[in-house]
């Protein structure tokens, strides 16, 4: 029972955070859900040895492993993903205020899958350049230079357009 209680009270702690995580890697938020349940689902038989060490940290990387496989499998998918779902008239339309989060996954899908590990680790996990190296199982320096090469990539995505001015970016150009 204490393994139940304490796994059930680090998911509702933990989840949100880690379908987040989990969604700035694969920029699907359905798709991130899915893959931290089937990692949580893993985890669970063996949540007496996870927790003694650093379960987020342990389920972050299983996490990235999992997106990672999934990219990987990608082509084998017989699902085909559509740009634009059919129109239904039940379904409330909120994406407006989501715009800078929509801007930073778009930014982020320009990546190769490990830069953005890296950069969603480093900048958006708060993790030193040696956590990230030892949770990817990288070398420091591939850590350094993988974040060069990302962020001048995110620069490069999310420069505004010319002639825009700075304040004009933020409301999208209105």
């Amino acid at each position: 029972m204490r393994t139940d209680d304490s796994f059930v009270a680090f998911v509702s702690a933990r989840s949100g955070r880690l379908v987040a995580y989990a969604e700035l890697l694969c920029g699907d938020h359905e798709k991130a859900r899915d893959l931290v349940q089937g990692v949580l689902t893993k985890a669970y038989p063996r949540w007496d040895r996870i927790e003694q060490d650093d379960p987020y940290g342990y389920l972050c990387r299983a996490i990235t492993n999992a997106v990672t496989d999934w990219w990987r499998r990608a082509y084998r998918r017989r699902e085909q993903l559509v740009g634009t779902l059919p129109e239904d008239s039940s379904i409330v339309d909120d994406t407006a205020r989501f715009d800078d989060r929509r801007t930073l996954i778009a930014a982020l899908q320009q990546l190769t899958p490990a830069e953005r590990a890296v950069v969603v680790l480093r900048y958006l996990h708060d993790y030193t350049e040696r956590d990230v190296a030892e949770i990817l199982g990288v070398r420091l320096g591939t850590v350094k230079s993988t974040c060069h090469k990302a962020l001048r990539k995110l620069r490069v995505a999310i420069e505004p357009e010319p002639g825009l001015a700075p304040s004009d970016t933020s409301r999208g150009g209105e």
